[in-house]
């Protein structure tokens, strides 16, 4: 009879366990973050993080957050589809990234333009160069708008294997996703702007 209750009391035990840790990870996931990078403060889910130095906050000079397309909402909210990985840095003082499509890629590119997905033009890096594993995506007429560098297709580059980058005030945002998310590459950048205007608020000078 002890023999039983004490087993009773151990499955009573282990379901509580259970329970706490399951809502201590609720709690964790649906923390308050606040970081500071570029003069700017961001505050957001801790569920948006994606590398644990996101996730603690704090003055930073790189924060990366993972969401789900076209939600843009933390992957624990709903089911897993599309991916797209955000990196916010401090702008770059070199060439402005709206410009890299005329001024960096254009003399690697051959003559030959395709139409691509969502309007965009598609075209190819000439072999031997820096990026010749690699296709170009632009919106017309040079990809000040959007640009993406994918994977060529045989190069079987799985996941987030697109690269976007654009400037946003004093930051630089990447982003990384699928080829298959280049239809929808407006709604990419809109949502974006959007989700980080939610994060941040600009920071108070000092008097």
């Amino acid at each position: 009879m002890r023999l039983i209750v004490l087993l009773a009391l151990l499955v009573v035990a282990i379901a509580t366990g259970t329970g706490l840790l399951f809502i201590a990870s609720e709690q964790t996931a649906e923390a308050t973050i606040e970081a500071e990078l570029a003069s700017r403060k961001f505050v957001y889910a801790r569920a948006y993080a994606r590398d644990e130095a996101t996730g603690a906050g704090g003055v930073s000079t790189r924060l990366s957050f993972i969401v789900s397309f076209p939600a843009f909402a933390p992957l624990e909210s709903e089911r897993r589809g599309e991916t797209v990985t955000l990196t916010v840095t401090p702008k770059d003082d070199g060439l402005e990234p709206g410009e890299r499509p005329a001024k960096l890629y254009a003399r690697f590119l051959t003559p030959e333009t395709l139409e691509g997905p969502g309007g965009l033009v598609l075209r190819h890096f000439e072999e031997g160069s820096p990026y010749d594993s690699e296709e170009l995506y632009i919106a017309p007429p040079d990809g000040r708008a959007f640009f993406a560098r994918c994977p060529k297709p045989e190069t079987g580059a799985p996941g987030e294997a697109c690269i976007s980058v654009f400037r946003e005030g004093g930051t630089d945002i990447e982003l990384r996703y699928s080829p298959a998310l280049l239809e929808y590459w407006d709604a990419l950048y809109d949502g974006t702007r959007t989700l980080l205007s939610k994060m941040t608020t600009p920071q108070k000078k000092k008097r």
